[in-house]
């Protein structure tokens, strides 16, 4: 039962209210922990964005940014024992992305050879109750703003998170 809602319905308990160019999404501060949760679930999941701040690619043969600047947003995840990796719940850069201060997207989670590979948080199912750390890379243009995070693989109702960097 629990990997239908699982994989049907995941919540988030995390901070309060909203920001302007945030949307719909729940405000969190960095270094603050969110919790994720299915619906009648126990907690399946903690996340903590530990930093975002300007990086420089290292690896031969990087291409520069698109958009003038590449961003690393360092992420600290811990599953639970109640998480089950097939309920088809985890991060992908391609989740995240940035806006400016009138809430105009302005650069976007990317997967690129810029960094060493271990470099990157794992975007593939995880295991239960286990620890990852890894860079997210943006791709923005500019090195400040709100970075929203909007799960590909939950359901629409789950509005997602951001933080003001």
């Amino acid at each position: 039962m629990f990997r239908v809602i699982g994989a049907a319905l995941l919540l988030v308990l995390a901070g309060c209210g909203t920001a302007p160019g945030g949307g719909d999404t729940v405000e969190s501060q960095i270094g603050r922990q969110i919790e994720i949760r299915a619906t009648g679930s126990p907690v399946l999941a903690k996340m903590w964005l530990d930093s975002v701040t300007p990086v420089t690619c290292t690896e031969p043969g990087s291409l520069p940014p698109n958009r003038g600047h590449y961003l690393a947003a360092r992420i600290v995840l811990q599953t639970t024992e109640q998480y089950e990796p097939n309920w088809g719940w985890w991060m992908s850069a391609a989740d995240f992305h940035t806006i400016d201060a009138e809430g105009a997207e302005n650069g976007r989670g990317l997967l690129t050879s810029c960094l060493s590979p271990g470099s990157y948080l794992l975007d593939d199912f995880y295991l239960t109750d286990a620890g990852y750390y890894g860079v997210v890379l943006l791709d923005t243009a500019a090195d400040h703003g709100t970075l929203v995070y909007r799960p590909h693989n939950l359901p629409n109702d789950i509005a997602g998170w951001h933080w003001e960097f």
